[in-house]
Protein backbone atom coordinates (compact mmCIF):
# COMPACT_ATOMS: atom_id res chain seq x y z
CA UNK A 1 0.00 0.00 0.00
CA UNK A 2 1.36 3.38 -1.05
CA UNK A 3 1.59 6.00 1.68
CA UNK A 4 -0.03 9.37 1.21
CA UNK A 5 2.33 12.26 0.47
CA UNK A 6 3.07 14.50 3.43
CA UNK A 7 1.66 17.99 3.61
CA UNK A 8 4.25 20.74 2.96
CA UNK A 9 4.13 21.97 6.54
CA UNK A 10 5.22 18.54 7.79
CA UNK A 11 8.52 18.83 5.90
CA UNK A 12 9.07 22.37 7.15
CA UNK A 13 8.33 21.42 10.75
CA UNK A 14 10.95 18.69 10.52
CA UNK A 15 13.45 21.12 8.95
CA UNK A 16 12.76 23.80 11.58
CA UNK A 17 13.24 21.21 14.30
CA UNK A 18 16.65 20.20 12.93
CA UNK A 19 17.74 23.83 12.54
CA UNK A 20 16.60 24.58 16.08
CA UNK A 21 18.58 21.58 17.35
CA UNK A 22 21.68 22.91 15.56
CA UNK A 23 21.14 26.35 17.10
CA UNK A 24 20.75 24.82 20.56
CA UNK A 25 23.88 22.70 20.13
CA UNK A 26 25.89 25.75 19.04
CA UNK A 27 24.59 27.68 22.05
CA UNK A 28 25.88 24.97 24.38
CA UNK A 29 29.43 25.63 23.14
CA UNK A 30 29.11 29.35 23.90
CA UNK A 31 30.95 30.66 26.98
CA UNK A 32 28.67 31.58 29.86
CA UNK A 33 29.41 35.30 29.58
CA UNK A 34 28.29 35.28 25.93
CA UNK A 35 25.22 33.19 26.82
CA UNK A 36 24.12 35.86 29.30
CA UNK A 37 24.38 38.53 26.60
CA UNK A 38 22.37 36.39 24.19
CA UNK A 39 19.76 35.44 26.76
CA UNK A 40 19.27 39.11 27.62
CA UNK A 41 17.89 39.74 24.14
CA UNK A 42 14.34 39.23 22.97
CA UNK A 43 13.61 37.29 19.80
CA UNK A 44 12.93 40.57 17.94
CA UNK A 45 16.17 42.13 19.18
CA UNK A 46 18.13 39.09 18.01
CA UNK A 47 16.33 39.21 14.66
CA UNK A 48 17.14 42.91 14.32
CA UNK A 49 20.82 42.18 14.98
CA UNK A 50 20.81 39.47 12.32
CA UNK A 51 19.04 41.69 9.80
CA UNK A 52 21.40 44.61 10.37
CA UNK A 53 24.40 42.29 9.98
CA UNK A 54 23.01 41.03 6.66
CA UNK A 55 21.85 44.40 5.36
CA UNK A 56 25.10 46.21 6.16
CA UNK A 57 26.98 43.76 3.98
CA UNK A 58 25.49 45.72 1.08
CA UNK A 59 25.29 49.09 2.86
CA UNK A 60 28.28 49.33 5.23
CA UNK A 61 27.39 52.89 6.33
CA UNK A 62 24.24 51.55 7.96
CA UNK A 63 20.59 50.80 7.36
CA UNK A 64 17.68 53.22 7.26
CA UNK A 65 15.05 52.71 9.95
CA UNK A 66 12.35 52.18 7.32
CA UNK A 67 14.44 49.49 5.61
CA UNK A 68 15.02 47.66 8.88
CA UNK A 69 11.31 47.91 9.75
CA UNK A 70 10.39 46.38 6.39
CA UNK A 71 12.75 43.44 6.87
CA UNK A 72 11.49 42.84 10.40
CA UNK A 73 7.85 43.16 9.29
CA UNK A 74 7.35 45.83 11.97
CA UNK A 75 6.05 49.39 11.94
CA UNK A 76 8.58 52.21 11.84
CA UNK A 77 7.59 53.50 15.33
CA UNK A 78 7.95 49.99 16.85
CA UNK A 79 11.30 49.55 15.10
CA UNK A 80 12.43 52.93 16.37
CA UNK A 81 11.74 51.82 19.96
CA UNK A 82 13.59 48.55 19.38
CA UNK A 83 16.58 50.43 17.95
CA UNK A 84 16.60 52.83 20.91
CA UNK A 85 16.69 49.88 23.31
CA UNK A 86 19.53 48.25 21.38
CA UNK A 87 21.51 51.52 21.30
CA UNK A 88 21.06 51.79 25.08
CA UNK A 89 22.27 48.18 25.50
CA UNK A 90 25.32 49.02 23.41
CA UNK A 91 24.57 46.66 20.49
CA UNK A 92 23.60 49.28 17.86
CA UNK A 93 24.86 52.69 16.92
CA UNK A 94 23.05 55.44 15.06
CA UNK A 95 24.87 57.82 12.76
CA UNK A 96 23.62 60.64 10.54
CA UNK A 97 22.75 59.53 7.03
CA UNK A 98 25.24 61.28 4.70
CA UNK A 99 22.60 61.41 1.94
CA UNK A 100 19.66 62.67 4.05
CA UNK A 101 20.44 64.64 7.18
CA UNK A 102 16.90 64.08 8.52
CA UNK A 103 17.51 60.32 8.60
CA UNK A 104 19.91 58.07 10.48
CA UNK A 105 21.86 54.98 9.55
CA UNK A 106 21.73 52.09 12.00
CA UNK A 107 24.55 49.61 12.29
CA UNK A 108 25.97 47.17 14.77
CA UNK A 109 28.31 48.61 17.36
CA UNK A 110 31.61 46.88 18.01
CA UNK A 111 29.93 45.00 20.88
CA UNK A 112 27.04 43.97 18.61
CA UNK A 113 29.40 42.92 15.83
CA UNK A 114 31.43 40.76 18.22
CA UNK A 115 28.34 39.01 19.55
CA UNK A 116 26.95 38.39 16.06
CA UNK A 117 30.27 37.08 14.78
CA UNK A 118 30.63 34.71 17.73
CA UNK A 119 27.08 33.38 17.47
CA UNK A 120 27.39 33.00 13.70
CA UNK A 121 30.74 31.18 13.90
CA UNK A 122 29.40 28.69 16.44
CA UNK A 123 26.24 28.07 14.42
CA UNK A 124 28.18 27.64 11.18
CA UNK A 125 30.49 25.12 12.85
CA UNK A 126 27.48 23.14 14.03
CA UNK A 127 25.83 23.29 10.60
CA UNK A 128 29.03 22.08 8.94
CA UNK A 129 29.30 19.26 11.49
CA UNK A 130 25.73 18.10 10.84
CA UNK A 131 25.75 18.70 7.07
CA UNK A 132 28.64 16.32 6.49
CA UNK A 133 26.04 13.54 6.07
CA UNK A 134 24.77 15.25 2.89
CA UNK A 135 26.10 14.71 -0.61
CA UNK A 136 27.13 17.68 -2.78
CA UNK A 137 23.97 17.08 -4.83
CA UNK A 138 21.77 17.23 -1.71
CA UNK A 139 23.48 20.45 -0.63
CA UNK A 140 22.84 21.92 -4.09
CA UNK A 141 19.16 20.95 -3.79
CA UNK A 142 18.96 22.72 -0.41
CA UNK A 143 20.56 25.79 -2.00
CA UNK A 144 18.03 25.82 -4.84
CA UNK A 145 15.06 25.33 -2.49
CA UNK A 146 16.31 28.09 -0.16
CA UNK A 147 16.73 30.50 -3.08
CA UNK A 148 13.24 29.73 -4.34
CA UNK A 149 11.70 30.25 -0.89
CA UNK A 150 13.73 33.41 -0.31
CA UNK A 151 12.40 34.89 -3.56
CA UNK A 152 8.88 34.42 -2.20
CA UNK A 153 9.69 36.83 0.65
CA UNK A 154 11.97 39.35 -1.04
CA UNK A 155 10.61 39.66 -4.58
Amino acid sequence: MESLPKKPHEYFIKLISVIDDMRRASFKTTPETQQKKMLGLTFRQGSAMSQIKLLTMEEPQGVALKTLAGHLKMTVPATSLLVETMVNKGFFERNPNPEDRRAVCIRLSEKGQELCNDVQARLLNEIDRVADVLTPEELETISQVAAKLESKFYS
